[in-house]
């Protein structure tokens, strides 16, 4: 294992906080604090402080002030979190450098995403609008005893706000350059006796930021829509029960590629002059299109021993995509995926009182997915094999059945020290039926009977931990847990002789951190170092298949650690300044990763794909009165990342980046309106995305863009 000084300093600002922070507490002036935040990461509430996990949480406001749109926001705002921009159906989330390549349908994702409790089943339902939340929370680290399946680098717990007896409502309109429109609007409030509910509906349109010029049509633009209605039911009793339903959809044409190099077209009238100039020629425009929904009912009974709540949801989605595969003029290959998904999932769970000496929360989980696929492949006519375009498809089916029962119990032996100690089994069994009918002459794919195929996996997640508090509002906790991501099938390479199967990939996780606060709760420092061991890690990596064609697959190639720190401060030193600031360090690294590729290929010591050394992030907040009722907000924003790579065989990266944002804001101090000018990416930083090897031109690589700099104006109002 590779112990860096940066991993030293971590555990050492560990340990001096821990034994030297006290006295600077004594000394504190007495004073308005920082906002105490509560949190479920538990599956209890409790405050973000005294919840001994390494933990980020979004507040409502906070939500608002930084102009968090959508999940791919909070890269700006977390350390060790990153999240891959522009993507709608494979959005990988990486947390301390552990992510998943979502291309294969039969890939599940390496970081659990759950809206009100209810997982999403699929990375197409993630990247979606955020609107009317209570917050969002970043679990890092594996969560397998209270999350489970496919939580093994962490969990994003998304909250949306319950309505209740007092009646709200509120509306915003943004408009920027590239004619970008984000409207968002909520009513809440009681309907009648008990009974409330909520309507709220979203909208966020853009312009294209990439021209193609041979279709002049804009590509890389934003047309999303979505709606959401709660339903409460609160005698104010023992029980009470919330009924959710949202739908939202995207039609867009993005996911725009450009070239990079140009390989055997280079000094041909097909060549790309500029990889940066945000234009392409290419006969196809990429398409996207996206339509989730879903409903979920959740019962609280609260009896004298604690609280039995239920789950009950059922979700879906449908995807339509193609893109040009050559990313050039020339009618030779292009690809799209169609997916129609749906889940349905159902939690009960007890959580006993946490005031008692021993506490503790159990609970079982069923969880079922349909996911239908098919992947189609036109052969274009200038590719010369045929006269008219020819396609090749494969369908395929993948069902899911995950059974588990889990529990985490806590014991107190004094008012200062406590063991937590937590177990989760899980039982999962997949199928594949699969069938590919291939081009004319199979020379671009094959024609395969059709197949069917089966697995089934088990396993148990322990976790313990031992949490000390010397002091209030000081925690300190060590932890072992153990994490696990089922295994299943690479839908797109199975073979007459090849089932294309991937066992599950496991990790331990060593943890120790801390929760303190200091000067009556105005400095805020929470810290954490970990060390995390991967077996049977899962990676794209080309290899032969049972025909003898090399092709990617997922598989077992490889075992990797991840080691390093967080550490997050906020700060409250007078009234009208709120500073924020994170820094993360991860040391992510294949420790074997022998036979690569199909001509043996070592990828031992490379780094982790979407895993940057270092993120750093800083947010300052003033708001000045202006006499009368006026007030003025100004917030300023500054995130850097390290070096990135985007695959295991590290041939491809983006530079490190540092992005500046902000936010200029007047309103009366009542908060009924507040009208902003803001802008994002003010130095205009050109950055890459993505970047690899074409699949149909020798030598040619594509490239993706990040956002350039955008601007505007929003005006909130609350009534």
């Amino acid at each position: 294992m590779k112990i860096t000084n940066s991993y030293y300093l971590g555990a050492s600002l560990l340990a001096l906080i821990a034994t030297g922070t006290p006295a600077l507490a004594q000394e504190a002036p007495a004073g308005d604090g920082l906002e105490d935040i509560v949190v479920t990461a538990q599956r209890r509430t409790q405050s973000l402080q005294d919840t001994p996990i390494s933990i980020s949480a979004l507040t409502s406001q906070a939500i608002q002030n930084a102009g968090i749109g959508r999940v791919e926001d909070i890269s700006n705002a977390l350390p060790n979190v990153y999240v891959a921009p522009r993507e709608l159906r494979t959005t990988s989330i990486s947390i301390r450098g552990i992510s998943a390549d979502l291309n294969n349908p039969g890939l599940d994702q390496s970081v659990g995403v759950y809206v009100d409790g209810v997982y999403m089943g699929r990375a197409a339902t993630i990247n979606s609008n955020l609107f009317d939340l209570e917050r969002i929370e970043v679990l890092r680290g594996p969560q397998g005893t209270l999350y489970g399946r496919n939580t093994i680098a962490g969990a994003v717990n998304i909250l949306t706000r319950r309505p209740g007896a007092d009646a709200r409502a509120a509306a915003s309109l943004s408009y920027g350059n590239y004619n970008a429109v984000r409207g968002n609007a909520v009513v809440s409030g009681p309907l009648a006796g008990h009974l409330f509910a909520s309507l709220a509906v979203s909208l966020d349109r853009r312009d294209g930021v990439v021209e193609n010029v041979a279709t002049k049509t804009k590509l890389d633009e934003l047309d999303g829509l979505g709606a959401r209605a709660t339903i409460v039911y609160d005698p104010g009793g023992s029980w009470d029960f919330a009924l959710r339903g949202d739908i939202s959809r995207d039609r867009t044409h993005s996911g725009a590629y450009d070239i990079y190099r140009n390989g055997a077209l280079a000094g041909t009238p097909y060549a790309d002059a500029n990889p940066i100039d945000r234009t392409v020629a290419q006969s196809t425009d990429t398409t996207q299109n996206r339509d989730v929904y879903g409903g979920s009912g959740e019962v609280n009974w609260r009896t004298g021993a604690g609280t039995l709540t239920s789950i009950t949801a059922v979700r879906g989605y449908k995807w339509n995509n193609i893109q040009d595969n050559d990313y050039t003029v020339l009618d030779l290959l292009d690809t799209g995926i169609r997916e129609r998904q749906t889940q349905v999932s159902q939690e009960l769970r007890f959580a006993s009182n946490a005031a008692d000496r021993f506490s503790y929360v159990a609970g079982a989980y069923y969880y079922y997915q349909k996911l239908d696929t098919s992947s189609l492949v036109v052969v274009g006519t200038d590719l010369g094999i045929y006269p008219t375009r020819e396609t090749a498809t494969i369908r395929a089916n993948v069902d899911t059945n995950s059974y588990a029962a889990f529990g985490r119990a806590v014991y107190r032996f004094t008012d200062t020290l406590s063991l937590a100690a937590g177990i989760r089994y899980t039982r999962e069994s997949k199928t594949l039926d699969f069938e590919q009918t291939g081009d004319p002459f199979g020379v671009i794919a094959s024609t395969i009977a059709p197949r069917h195929i089966a697995r089934t996996d088990n396993n148990v997640s322990p976790s313990v931990s031992l949490e000390w508090r010397p002091r209030p509002k000081l925690l300190a906790y060590a932890t072992f847990s153990q994490g696990y991501k089922s295994g299943g099938f690479n839908v797109f390479s199975v073979t007459p002789s090849n089932n294309a199967e991937y066992r599950p990939e496991s990790v331990n996780n060593y943890e120790i951190g801390l929760k303190s606060e200091f000067l009556d709760g105005r400095l805020r420092l929470n810290a954490s170092a970990f060390y995390m061991d991967y077996t049977d890690l899962q990676q794209n990596q080309l290899i032969t298949t049972g025909g003898g064609i090399a092709q990617f697959q997922t598989s077992n190639a490889a075992s990797a650690h991840s080691t390093g720190f967080e550490i997050e401060l906020s700060a409250l030193p007078v009234r009208q300044l709120q500073l924020t600031a994170s820094y993360g360090y991860v040391d992510a690294v294949f420790d074997s990763y022998p036979n690569a590729t199909a001509a043996g290929a070592d990828y031992t010591g490379h780094r982790l794909p979407l895993a940057p050394e270092s993120t750093v992030n800083g947010a300052a907040e003033w708001t000045q009165p202006l006499g009368g009722t006026m007030k003025l907000f100004v917030r300023g924003e500054a995130s850097h990342r390290s070096r990135i790579y985007f695959a295991s065989d590290n041939a491809f990266s983006g530079a490190s980046l540092t992005l500046l944002n902000v936010r200029l804001g007047i309103g009366p101090e009542s908060g009924a309106w507040r009208l902003s000018l803001w802008g994002r990416n003010l130095t205009d930083q050109v950055y890459v995305t993505n970047r690899f090897a074409g699949a149909v031109v020798p030598g040619q690589v594509a490239q993706s863009l990040g956002t350039p700099r955008t601007y505007g104006a929003e005006l909130l109002a609350k009534f």
